[in-house]
């Protein structure tokens, strides 16, 4: 990624002198982050903002939601689904885990099944695994929990501002996110998108013990500027211009964009001789199985080596035998090209045979249309 345009605009904001957070200037800031990140999660309720990766999040929807001895439903088809089983069962609870295939696009019918057989109170899923590269269908599993009275839990972690996420239309009644993706910010900061149900849920009965990760607090105070402990500060000053880039560019036309970036990349992949991963692929990452023979980490590595491009293994069962593309955030088509070059090199370095130019043709014929660079 080239540091100018999105990217220039981030680090300056970033290096602007630190703001305290109890004064009236960082509490205009705050209020105005706050009623701009609704608008993005599109929800009529709240989105709470902790200092905290994504994985804070995802804690925090479980200690506000479920009660001690209750058993939610967890859907797991990859990595970051598995973190949900992981959180609850740190807490001394005992999911019911639907798993199905990684790479494959989860069934919701039985996923409808399972709440059919076995009421759950919160339904807890991954929209875009990041560790497969499958988009999961979050609105059908969104109305499968609603039939069945369930919450419906989404990690939207690497979809906001990358698909169109639209919490209340979507029927999500909690959604999480980190700053580190579609935001294009450094780690640090975390979402909590708390529709109108999970904000009615927040004081719905006994709940996990809660302090650092009470909503109910974060959410009150939230709307008048105020957190209940110290923010990062610089990170949110960065998120007001993060968020105003995606409005002056028009949340529609960044979707555009991601859409772009992966099919470019995709078509790539396949000009290369090389198969994806995903199913039902999402607009954040492109997972590619690697070529017979050849570890991924090799890839990996040539990559970083030879080209100071960060491309990611594949993760647990994975590791070696796939690798992953990136491509949410402040990505554009120069980006993806040059990412594609390198990788044609990275290719030939580990023994592979590689056309020279295909992928980077494939890339640039993607791009030739009526908003390509290249049209």
């Amino acid at each position: 990624m080239r540091l100018t345009g999105h990217v220039g605009r981030i680090l300056a904001a970033l290096a602007r002198p630190s703001m305290h957070h109890r004064t009236e200037a960082f509490r205009r800031v705050f209020v105005d982050v706050t009623q701009r990140l609704g608008t993005l999660f599109a929800t009529e309720g709240a989105v709470v903002t902790l200092g905290a990766s994504g994985s804070g999040a995802l804690e925090a929807a479980v200690v506000n939601l479920v009660a001690p001895g209750s058993r939610p439903l967890v859907v797991e088809a990859g990595k970051f689904g598995e973190r949900w089983a992981k959180i609850l069962k740190a807490y001394g609870l005992e999911p019911e885990v639907l798993s199905f295939e990684w790479g494959k696009a989860v069934d919701v019918a039985q996923v409808e099944a399972a709440l059919s057989q076995r009421p759950a109170p919160v339904l807890f899923f991954t929209h875009s695994e990041t560790s497969t590269g499958v988009l999961h269908d979050a609105e059908a599993l969104a109305q499968a929990a609603h039939r069945h009275g369930a919450l419906a839990v989404a990690d939207v972690v690497t979809s906001v501002g990358v698909h169109d996420v639209r919490m209340d239309a979507m029927g999500l009644d909690v959604a999480v996110c980190g700053s580190q993706k579609g935001l294009m910010l450094p780690p640090g900061l975390a979402f909590v998108g708390l529709g109108p149900r999970a904000l009615a849920a927040l004081d719905g009965g006994p709940r996990l013990p809660r302090f650092y990760w009470d909503l109910r607090k974060a959410a009150a105070q939230a709307k008048d500027g105020e957190t209940p402990f110290t923010p990062p500060t610089s990170l949110v000053v960065a998120l007001a211009e993060a968020l105003a880039m995606i409005e002056e560019e028009g949340l529609p036309q960044v979707v555009a964009r991601h859409a772009a970036n992966a099919a470019a990349t995709r078509a790539a992949v396949k000009a290369l001789g090389l198969a994806g991963m995903a199913e039902r692929p999402s607009n954040a990452v492109t997972a590619v199985a690697a070529p017979a023979g050849i570890d991924a980490g090799a890839i990996v590595k040539a990559m970083r080596e030879h080209h100071g491009m960060i491309i990611a293994n594949g993760q647990d069962r994975l590791k070696g035998v796939s690798f992953r593309i990136g491509h949410m955030g402040a990505y554009d088509e120069a980006d993806i090209v040059a990412v594609v070059g390198g990788l044609e090199d990275a290719l030939r370095r580990v023994g592979r045979t590689v056309e020279p130019g295909a992928g980077v043709s494939a890339a640039v014929a993607s791009f030739a249309g009526p908003r390509g660079v290249f049209a």
